[in-house]
């Protein structure tokens, strides 16, 4: 189990969504490993990170994007550059 850290600003957003310390949100962090991943918070999560960094995720892989690695990866490949 992979406990790399995402980027501050993304740890940050995910933290205050799923209302657990920035330090818990790990590469690895997932909705299955997490209750407090629910469908309502992962909704509010997806709508967070879209307002934060000005992106729009394809609504067919909303459903997928259910890990931070995942997260992550897609705001990448949607142009984001972390600065954390």
């Amino acid at each position: 189990m992979s406990r790399s850290l995402p980027p501050a600003e993304l740890r940050a957003t995910l933290a205050d969504i799923f209302a657990i310390p920035a330090e818990q949100v790990t590469a690895d962090l997932s909705a299955a490993s997490l209750p407090s991943w629910d469908s309502f918070r992962h909704l509010q999560a997806i709508l967070a990170l879209e307002s934060e960094f000005h992106v729009q995720f394809d609504p067919q892989r909303i459903g997928d994007l259910t890990t931070v690695a995942a997260l992550e990866a897609e705001l990448r490949a949607l142009g984001v550059q972390f600065q954390g």
